[in-house]
């Protein structure tokens, strides 16, 4: 029998990632795929396919199993992608191997990750739940995989990706066959069906503990993303979004930061074990009691009987007599590598691609650095190219410059040989949105400015998010240094303008025509002279365009200079966002001072 190339996918990806209502349903999901591509990847190895996409070989210690954030010598496990690529020696059937990769990873998902979720569950289970839960179980994965005689190694690398992705628009419809009646739908996945007991009838101990709200309704898959890991290994993404706040005051207020500590230990507010991350080190407990609106349902959470404002007033106002109450936005960072597909054509051979696989993971390991030790951020999933994590808004934008930096270094050696054109480099979205929203919604932030980033390429985009002002999006190619740009836009609203008349001059594009609805007739001289008023008049008056880096030329076009104005201002209302949160870190810093 000749040697093969095999593809191999699992699956489901985004969706499944992206249905969460907590941390612990992100990181989990996300965990949960990596560690299914880890069982793939063994049953190849162990069936004597050498590896390709991931690069590890037999004995590799990244072959283990891993449930936890980290390994037992302090490691994170190496994030392994849902594509899986491998040559097939002459002498084995690539056939019997994709088979016995398809049942290790589903006895592995069923036996190691589902199995158990169900027992430390039972008291959140309906009765007479064995038919529903196992089809609910046994219908979650989706494994395809496609093979050919390995002749020219590029060819037929094309060949599976274009026979892998068309079975993807083949979809399969199978209908349920096993049902409860009358239950609700998950609160995550409205396809299936709630297999939780009524609230007032579930065990308190597994509610507290998974936090699982009297609202909410888990499918079987659900649960297993709500408590397949420890409570306590997660971090909130409130704690997150304070993490630059906490580290503040752990210098500005010690001893009230420590008071209040004491309160939370004695209360027994919801710990944090993940204390080996500089965003958890200065408060190790739930983060949302630094938010008075959240007090009440935070002690109702944990079902304490206390006065909640009794107990924030006594020992968390202390803090806010020495620091301003924290800006409550945070981060969502997402990254994906641009012409990933062309660079992986242009290398070619086998060994070429082992060495970029190679590179991909030293990528992931310098992202984890850079996020959680660098800049106080916590690393959902770095796994090749792909990036999700959550950084506080005064780290953020570093955070996305050194991970463009890293990423160059990553791809320097692996890429040499490829040309200009075929050099991959890497988009980054920041989604902005208020600690409250659910993890979905921070999710779909942060995908939206990606998708805006790779519109361009090499870019840069920011999607702000308000509660109260809408959505804002901004986007920059790293080449134009958007960084630099945001930092001088944040500058100009400290010293030269006010940020009413960046509001005013938003509210002129909304009164004057769409460019795709006015000619050009007179409308760019009414637009150049409106904006022109709006600087001269009331505050900060006598401001002229050139000042405030706007070129107001009626000649280019009313669409061009609409473009234009519009573009100055998302640039100087999202700069506004950055600066709010750094503003209030910089009074922290001169308390503490």
């Amino acid at each position: 029998m000749t040697a093969h190339l095999l593809l191999v996918t699992l699956g489901p990806v985004q969706d499944f990632i992206a249905q969460a209502r907590r941390t612990r349903d992100l990181w989990y999901g996300s965990h949960l795929l990596s560690e299914l591509g880890r069982a793939a990847a063994r049953a190849l190895v162990d069936g004597a396919a050498k590896l390709i996409f991931p690069s590890l070989q037999t004995g590799d210690a990244q072959l283990a199993e891993c449930l936890a954030p980290l390994r037992a010598d302090g490691a994170p496990p190496q994030n392994i992608a849902n594509k899986l690529l491998a040559e097939v020696p002459d002498g084995v059937d690539p056939q019997q191997l994709a088979r016995g990769a398809r049942k290790a990873v589903a006895d592995y998902w069923r036996d190691q990750l589902a199995a158990p979720v169900r027992t430390k569950c039972a008291g959140l289970l309906a009765n007479d739940i064995d038919a529903v839960w196992t089809e609910q179980i046994d219908t979650f994965l989706e494994f395809a995989a496609s093979w050919l005689p390995l002749g020219d190694y590029a060819q037929t690398r094309r060949q599976l990706e274009q026979a892998i992705a068309a079975r993807k628009l083949l979809r399969d419809f199978d209908p349920w066959t096993q049902g409860r009646g009358n239950v609700p739908k998950s609160s995550l996945d409205g396809a299936r069906e709630s297999v939780l007991l009524p609230p007032r009838q579930r065990a308190s101990e597994p509610i507290r503990r998974y936090r699982v709200a009297d609202g909410e309704q888990l499918d079987a898959v659900g649960l297993v993303k709500r408590a397949g890991g420890e409570p306590d290994q997660f971090v909130p993404v409130i704690n997150v979004a304070l993490a630059s706040w906490l580290e503040r005051a752990s210098r500005g207020a010690p001893s009230e930061l420590d008071a209040l500590k004491q309160a939370c230990s004695n209360a027994g507010v919801s710990r944090v074990a993940r204390t080996d991350l500089p965003c958890v080190q200065p408060f190790a407990f739930d983060g949302s009691v630094l938010f008075p609106n959240r007090w009440r349902s935070v002690f109702d959470e944990h079902r304490f009987q206390a006065d909640s404002d009794a107990w924030g007033g006594q020992h968390v106002r202390p803090l806010f007599r020495k620091l301003p109450e924290p800006y409550p936005y945070v981060a969502c960072l997402v990254a994906d590598g641009d012409r990933m597909g062309r660079a992986i054509d242009g290398l070619g051979s086998a060994d070429a691609h082992r060495a970029f696989s190679k590179a991909l993971a030293g990528f992931a390991g310098a992202t984890r650095k850079v996020v959680e030790q660098q800049h106080r951020g916590v690393l959902v999933y770095a796994g090749g190219d792909d990036v999700l994590a959550f950084v506080s808004l005064p780290e953020a934008l570093g955070c996305a410059d050194d991970l463009r930096k890293a990423f160059e270094s990553a791809m320097a050696t692996a890429c040499a040989s490829l040309t200009a054109d075929q050099h991959p480099t890497l988009s980054i979205g920041l989604g902005i949105g208020h600690v409250m929203e659910s993890m979905g919604h921070l999710l779909t932030f942060g995908r939206q400015a990606e998708r805006e980033a790779k519109r361009d390429r090499n870019a840069l985009a920011i999607l702000v998010d308000k509660r109260s002002g809408g959505t804002r999006t901004w986007s920059a190619q790293w080449g134009t240094e958007p960084v630099r740009l945001l930092n001088k836009a944040a500058a100009l609203l400290r010293d030269r303008i006010p940020s009413r008349k960046v509001y005013e001059i938003a509210s002129i594009l909304s009164r004057l025509p769409k460019p795709d609805n006015a000619s050009d007739d007179g409308w760019a001289r009414v637009l150049a002279l409106e904006v022109k008023r709006a600087l001269s008049r009331g505050e900060g008056a006598g401001l002229r365009p050139e000042e405030v880096g706007l070129a107001l030329d009626p000649k280019t076009g009313y669409g061009t200079l609409h473009a234009s104005v519009e573009a100055w201002v998302a640039l100087l209302l999202i700069a506004r966002t950055f600066d709010r949160a750094t503003i209030r870190e910089r009074r922290s810093h001169g308390a503490a001072a």
